[in-house]
């Protein structure tokens, strides 16, 4: 049993070394949390309990987030799925972002409906630089101390565009109560559709993902760039079309 335990590990660690990861990631970020924290810091730290247990309960209503890694840091939700190289990109962006939206809609809803100003959200893709062991640190001799450790994911664009869309904010152009969808080509450059509650009958039906995904391109209008990344970045996010 030890033996297949070992070839095991081996297999996954020489999978994760391979050359060609991507990364899709999205940020749910509550709006105004942060004037909420100066000047009524109960209503913002219910804000923050209801995203944490509103992301996880979503996802009872609009299955799909089993391959998924999900860190609630600050006032936002942090979400990343990996793909292993000759992924069908195009294929699993559409649902990613149809998903996304989903979730992210329900979650505004509910926002809005006791009177805050809703989300801001940012999807985003791009080559993932892998962790090749990202659980090693159990297997470490002070395990103990690493306990309550986790690995989010390795060294993502996806996640750095995100971040930098949510950063940059109105001034450039992200506005709130928007799902900020990067366009397949170029990279850097996003589509804004406005967030909208998905009607719950077709909640649990994730093969319906990609058609919400068309329809948020159908419908989006607003556009916003990430300043530096179209001239630096080859990328075509998904392959999406």
């Amino acid at each position: 049993m030890e033996g297949d335990q070992f070839a095991e590990d081996m297999l996954r660690l020489v999978n994760r070394g391979r050359e060609g990861f991507q990364a899709f990631a999205a940020t749910v970020d509550l709006v105004g949390i942060k004037n909420q924290m100066v000047k009524r810091r109960n209503e913002a730290k219910a804000r923050l309990d209801d995203l944490q247990q509103g992301f996880g309960g979503a996802l009872s209503i609009f299955p799909g987030g089993e391959e998924y890694r999900v860190c609630f840091a600050t006032d936002a939700v942090f979400v990343v799925r990996e793909l292993e190289p000759g992924a069908d990109t195009g294929s699993l962006w559409a649902s990613f972002c149809g998903h996304i939206y989903a979730l992210a809609g329900f979650l505004d809803d509910m926002d809005r409906q006791i009177g805050n100003p809703g989300l801001r959200v940012v999807v985003a893709a791009g080559p993932l630089l892998q962790v090749s062991d990202p659980e090693s640190w159990k297997k470490l001799p002070c395990k103990l101390e690493t306990a309550n450790w986790f690995v989010l994911t390795g060294a993502a664009d996806a996640l750095r565009k995100c971040m930098e869309a949510e950063s940059l904010g109105k001034k450039a152009g992200f506005l709130t109560g928007y799902c900020w969808h990067e366009r397949p080509t170029p990279a850097g450059s996003f589509l804004g559709t406005r967030l909208q509650k998905v009607p719950l009958e077709y909640a649990r039906r994730p093969d319906l993902y990609d058609t919400f995904y068309r329809e948020m391109v159908a419908r989006a209008d607003q556009t916003a760039t990430l300043p530096g990344w179209q001239a630096n970045s080859t990328l075509d996010p998904a392959g999406a079309k």
